[in-house]
């Protein structure tokens, strides 16, 4: 017979959960609010404790040592895979910005920024519902492929010019069919390239207008530029264009963020208590609790500290610097690196 599923969630929901979530752990860790949970909600702290426990005694080790465990094994995991879209494709995180949103965005933004030497975080307003408001933000967009082999040379641009128009001329169709004229349209035209007789192709940014042999010149170069970048190696060989991406766009009506009042409150009126909290690479300290519903634009403070709003729980680190811009982003900057 087949095992019945275990009931969904974390421990925490009080819904029959038995295994350790990291939001488990983080509760364990005075990280959430147990009397502030999901909102105003009271966590189940007896069987987030009984989760961990089971994990503690297999480990041969302490509650809180089996809750640093998962949250550590969760930021690794959380680091690789933005590994996978900066540092392996040639990218160096301390040249970027960490954005974190999410409901558990801000609970690890600042550790994974950390680790990956990164020294801003912003956690945006409403971070619970960001990628929601995303969708709100986002233009009508359709990414056409379209697959055409061929050696680059000077004699294949008018080919080349030849795909691009055809795939141009199909989406301002599929747009027009929708009342979308084509003045209405932004296409943004990428070519997809590799070196002959290999796997591995890179996209390459196609030139505006014309696309002429001089134009497949610059293109062949700066493929070369864009393949060191994400493979480490360039070859001396000859260069195969394998497709056609195109981006076509229109825009819509957007919301327009507004700025936030400003009270004339102090950063004090929004502290509304303190707590032990277990920063797990950086030890226990005793926390500022802030409500992040009363923090104005201007406001700034230093950590140990946790934001708390009724979606998402934000964790700054003892020594960490953070602010509130006049939209409601908490922006947060990192200590230097020992």
């Amino acid at each position: 017979m087949p095992r019945p599923p275990r009931p969904p969630g974390p421990a925490a929901y009080g819904l029959g959960g038995h295994d350790a979530t990291t939001t488990d752990a983080n509760l364990a860790l005075g990280r959430i609010n147990p009397d502030f949970f999901r909102g105003g909600e009271h966590a189940d702290m007896d069987a987030v404790n009984r989760a961990i426990d089971r994990i503690a005694e297999k480990l041969g080790g302490t509650r809180a040592d089996a809750a640093r465990g998962i949250v550590r094994i969760a930021n690794n995991n959380m680091i690789n895979a933005l590994k996978l879209v900066s540092v392996n494709r040639g990218y160096d995180p301390r040249d970027f910005t960490l954005v974190a949103f999410g409901g558990g965005g801000g609970m690890h933004g600042v550790a994974l920024a950390a680790e990956l030497g990164m020294s801003k975080v912003v956690v945006p307003r409403a971070a619970d519902v960001f990628s929601a408001w995303g969708m709100l933000m986002s233009d009508l967009r359709r990414d056409y492929f379209v697959t055409r082999l061929s050696t680059l040379t000077a004699e294949t641009a008018s080919s080349v010019q030849q795909w691009v128009r055809e795939v141009e001329e199909l989406a301002a169709a599929q747009f027009g069919d929708e009342g979308i004229a084509a003045d209405r349209l932004s296409l943004v035209r990428f070519g997809r390239l590799r070196y002959e007789n290999q796997e591995h192709s890179v996209e390459v940014r196609l030139p505006d207008g014309e696309i002429h042999a001089g134009a497949l010149e610059d293109l062949v170069e700066r493929f070369h530029e864009t393949y060191e970048r994400e493979y480490t190696y360039r070859l001396d060989a000859p260069v195969e264009f394998v497709g056609v991406h195109l981006v076509a766009s229109a825009e819509v009506g957007k919301l327009t963020p507004a700025p936030l009042p400003v009270t004339g409150a102090e950063v004090v009126d929004a502290r509304k208590s303190v707590r032990e909290v277990d920063y797990e690479l950086e030890g226990v300290h005793t926390a500022d609790i802030y409500d992040g519903t009363r923090l104005e634009p201007g406001m700034g403070f230093g950590g140990p500290a946790i934001v708390e709003t009724p979606g998402t729980t934000v964790v700054i680190r003892p020594g960490d610097e953070a602010r509130m811009d006049q939209y409601g982003n908490l922006l947060i900057d990192l200590k230097a690196a020992a």
